[in-house]
């Protein structure tokens, strides 16, 4: 998985460093497939499109403070974390049984679980 952040490791003017190095920093996130959309720095457990959809996102607010969008919930710019504590919290919210990332899509995640 390595290749897959060392594109986030030098990002472009647009993305944050301290999110993506914060999250990197994380074994559990540095093992899953990291994409951005809007700013946001989202994970997969599988490697292809379409992308699982079930582990949280942290969006950058501005002035170094991070929020958490939990999938399926609304969400809120409350409370704002620090980029560590964003990866923290995200962690959390994962399911001990999710490993590292699997080649495929989410469709092919399914069918290997079920």
């Amino acid at each position: 998985m390595a290749e897959k952040w060392s594109r986030y490791l030098t990002p472009g003017p647009y993305e944050d460093l301290e999110m993506l190095h914060a999250a990197h920093a994380e074994p559990r996130l540095r093992a899953l497939f990291p994409f951005t959309s809007h700013g946001a720095l989202m994970f997969s457990r599988c490697t292809g499109f379409p992308f699982s959809q079930d582990i949280s996102a942290i969006h950058p607010l501005g002035d170094h403070r991070y929020a958490v969008h939990h999938h399926g919930e609304p969400f809120s710019r409350e409370p704002g974390y620090t980029a560590e504590e964003a990866a923290a919290v995200v962690v959390a919210r994962m399911s001990e049984t999710w490993g590292p990332a699997v080649a495929g899509t989410q469709h092919d995640l399914r069918d290997r679980e079920d």
